[in-house]
């Protein structure tokens, strides 16, 4: 299995024992509320993990499939866990796994940016695929699971209560775009000629 798969996996894995870990707590009594423990619900690397595999993974397929597969395990998981269905696939559900797809896609090309080039447009598309997430999927919830009035004041009502839940999910993806496609995670021309001049010279030729 190529590494970069392997790495992708492992990062779902982190990405699905985030999602798990509040649900497994509260089984020991642990109450999640910020007056009483601060957890990082949003602070995920998904989204980032999606432009990586849409960026390193020749195979199209896998490189949308396997964040959609790693998504779809950890509902099964929060479903098999709480017994409720519904926490785990709300009506608007789909649509957050369309802009998943989407961010996918819009990390081809970043596998051929050199560093810090990368990391500047890592950083530029997580926000986007961010953005496109929080308009996307806060208009379907407004449409298909709101009470609120549907109504351009409705409409601004539910962007504007769904702001403090996005905070954190926009940090994660600044950070982890960032990181997983930094000289650290990736090995990059640049890093694999660094020690080689004969390599660097016949490549200038």
């Amino acid at each position: 299995m190529p590494s970069k798969v392997k790495f992708v996996i492992g990062m779902l894995a982190f990405t699905v024992v985030l999602r798990l870990l509040p649900y497994f707590l509260t089984t020991y009594n642990v109450t999640l509320n910020p007056t009483v423990i601060y957890y990082p619900w949003h602070f995920m690397p998904m989204m980032a993990i999606c432009l990586y595999s849409g960026a390193y993974l020749a195979d199209r397929r896998w490189a949308v499939g396997l964040p959609l597969i790693g998504l779809f395990v950890s509902d099964l998981s929060i479903w098999a866990m709480t017994g409720n269905f519904s926490w785990a696939f709300q009506g608007d559900r789909w649509s957050a796994y369309v802009c998943y797809l989407l961010a996918a896609m819009m990390g081809a090309g970043l596998n051929r940016r050199s560093w810090p080039a990368r990391g500047v447009d890592a950083f530029t598309r997580g926000v986007l695929a961010e953005v496109l997430f929080f308009v996307v999927t806060n208009f379907v919830y407004f449409c298909i699971q709101s009470d609120l009035p549907h109504s351009l004041a409705g409409l601004y009502t539910c962007y504007l209560n769904a702001i403090p839940f996005a905070g954190q999910a926009f940090l994660s993806t600044a950070f982890y775009s960032v990181l997983v496609f930094s000289p650290l995670v990736v090995r990059t021309k640049e890093m694999a000629l660094a020690g080689k001049p004969e390599l660097q010279s016949s490549m200038a030729r």
